[in-house]
């Protein structure tokens, strides 16, 4: 009898093919069970590799050993016409017929399952929102609209959530690159995280036809990503994918999620041709830091600033031609001053101005780059042509980025270009309508137009969008200030110095409007005594706006020299159009006049006077002596 007889004597064969049709049914039951607990991935490693090692062994027992109807025993032991192997092959047989049958049920299964919706946790905001209109049309068609909502952390690990958000953004950021899609910001899309809401209403308030939402699970360098498309009238799935690959293939899984969503809309709705962007970096550990330095950049907050700091400045160590993190960190170093004592504007200023150099001379076309160098030059080197060319630049290559939107409006309303900065700052809000900071923009700018009423209602969304924050109440404090309404004022003074992380050097601004506000010289006095103290203790926060005090208080004389501390240290208000608008509605004092003929603040004053005159412009009232 041959080797090979033998073998099939001996059900060698079928044993095998029974133990690998069992093995791979069983292991996707494991596996199954390990996503429901989330367990990690080295768990269903090694339910695989003891099935793998168990294949020889079951092979070797086969061939040793035969199954009778008294138990187990050696081959060798039995006589030929003893032998029950045919009866063995036969149960064999039925065995692996059986579970080839489960394996197809659970294929057919899981083809089926995969497009089935993914149940997310998505919130509702704090408030609905009607931004105001804009002049003119959007250029996209509202039904070429979609939203990317953050894309839920499947993983074991919390500390995780880094990775689905930045994938989330990486995502929104590519489909932005289309310029016939209209893709919600970040800021609104975000919002909706944590509870749950019904799609159509996520639409509604986003202003969006389409949603596309997903999960994410990693583990060690293992992804499971899953994406959907909504169609938000319908519920219709427009399209739908799971992938499962290796942490390597992210850029790859994110050009395919980008293009299938793009393909899919411009099979409905028209929406151009897919296009492929660049992988930002081939280094996967610098990858991750960058999406963790964005994550803790999108929270705010000094703290979280100067740690996202850290983190773009060690991606961009691992790979210094990883453009987006020197931008990055060129836009976290420019919010620095506005968030905390712990770097000046100055020092601050001038590393933003490297990163993002150092951004443009690696990627030419970096947007984000761009809108940093125009910040800084605006409210920083107060070089208006600078500014504007730099700001232009950044518009023109992204003109549905919200961020450089609201920025750019800010730059308009600095140079006095105030009916621009209404029209650029509403299509801020339309572009990121429950992002608090774009409506809050809107309500200073109706502020420094004494425009009041208006005001108040744009300082009352941004207050209902962001409520735990403290900072989002200073539109609504000063705005409760102009129109007199002075208890409400102090009610909602006091609730922000309360909320955690209020600034106290901040909330004197606040009361120092407040005595102003009310003519009461001996409070307003006291209080600018206690800015003053602070600032031997850490730098005075916005000596521009005591000096503003000290103006109407005691003239411009005596605020001069604080003024050329402002200058000198860059303060980021001293251009700012509500306090100091024009030098000669101030005062004619030849000293005076002469501090505004400084580099930069002329070429600023000369901008705001090509505008014409405007009356009433900004806090400034009638100076009048005690």
């Amino acid at each position: 009898m041959s080797f090979f007889t033998e073998l099939k004597r001996r059900n060698v064969f079928r044993m095998g093919i029974a133990y690998t049709v069992v093995a791979w049914v069983l292991l996707q039951a494991v596996d199954f069970t390990l996503d429901i607990i989330s367990a990690p991935n080295w768990v269903m490693q090694v339910f695989f590799l003891a099935a793998v090692v168990g294949l020889p062994v079951v092979l070797i027992f086969s061939w040793v050993f035969e199954m009778t109807p008294e138990g187990i025993k050696l081959e060798s032991q039995i006589k030929p016409d003893e032998s029950v192997t045919q009866h063995t092959s036969q149960k064999l047989d039925r065995t692996i017929i059986t579970f080839l049958a489960i394996a197809v049920v659970l294929l057919l299964g899981e083809l089926f399952i995969t497009k089935e919706d993914v149940p997310l946790a998505i919130p509702a905001p704090e408030a609905t929102v009607t931004p105001p209109e804009v002049t003119g049309q959007s250029t996209v068609n509202s039904v070429r609209s979609v939203a990317v909502l953050p894309f839920v952390n499947m993983s074991s690990d919390p500390e995780q959530e880094y990775f689905s958000d930045g994938l989330s953004e990486e995502l929104l950021n590519r489909l932005a690159q289309n310029d016939r899609l209209r893709v919600a910001a970040r800021t609104s899309s975000f919002q909706f995280k944590g509870q749950n809401l019904d799609i159509g209403e996520i639409g509604r308030q986003l202003k969006v036809k389409n949603i596309l939402e997903g999960s994410v699970r990693k583990s060690a360098n293992r992804l499971r990503i899953t994406a959907q498309l909504i169609q938000v009238d319908t519920g219709f799935h427009l399209w739908s994918e799971t992938y499962e690959r290796e942490m390597d293939d992210v850029f790859a899984i994110q050009d395919d999620i980008s293009q299938a969503i793009t393909q899919a809309l411009e099979a409905e709705l028209n929406a151009g041709q897919p296009s492929v962007a660049s992988n930002p970096t081939e280094n996967l550990e610098a990858y991750q830091l960058y999406l963790q330095a964005r994550y803790l950049f999108a929270k705010r907050g000094g703290d979280n600033l100067l740690r996202s700091v850290e983190l773009f400045k060690q991606a961009t160590d691992l790979d210094a031609n990883f453009s987006e993190a020197w931008s990055g960190m060129g836009v976290a170093y420019s919010l620095l001053p506005v968030y905390t004592f712990k770097m000046s504007a100055k020092e601050a200023s001038q590393l933003a101005v490297e990163s993002a150099q150092k951004a443009i001379q690696i990627d030419p076309e970096s947007p984000e780059a761009y809108m940093v160098l125009g910040r800084i030059n605006a409210r920083t080197d107060l070089d208006v042509e600078s500014a504007r060319k730099n700001f232009e630049k950044a518009y023109q290559m992204a003109p549905n980025n919200a961020d450089i939107v609201n920025l750019y409006g800010d730059f308009l309303t600095l140079t006095g270009d105030f009916s621009n900065a209404l029209k650029i700052e509403a299509r801020a809000v339309e572009l990121d309508p429950l992002a608090a900071v774009h409506h809050s923009d809107m309500a200073f700018l109706y502020l420094i137009l004494n425009r009041n009423e208006q005001a108040l209602e744009s300082a009352r969304t941004a207050k209902s969008l962001a409520p735990e924050s403290w900072d989002r109440s200073d539109s609504l404090i000063m705005s409760l200030l102009r129109l007199s309404k002075y208890d409400q004022a102090i009610e909602a003074i006091e609730e922000a110095e309360s909320k955690p992380g209020a600034i106290p050097e901040y909330a004197s601004i606040w009361w120092a409007m407040l005595y102003y506000c009310k003519n009461d010289r001996e409070s307003l006095r006291r209080i600018l005594v206690e800015r003053q103290e602070s600032a031997k203790i850490n730098r005075m926060m916005y000596p521009t706006i005591t000096a503003f005090y000290i103006t109407w208080l005691e003239g411009v004389e005596a605020a001069i020299p604080l003024l050329q501390v402002a200058y000198d240290n860059r303060d980021q208000v001293l251009g700012w159009p509500e306090y100091f608008y024009l030098p000669e509605l101030v005062s004619d004092d030849p000293a005076w006049l002469a501090f505004w003929k400084q580099p930069g603040l002329a070429e600023l004053i000369e901008a705001r006077r090509e505008f014409g005159p405007y009356e009433n412009i900004g806090y400034w009232k009638e100076r009048t002596t005690q």
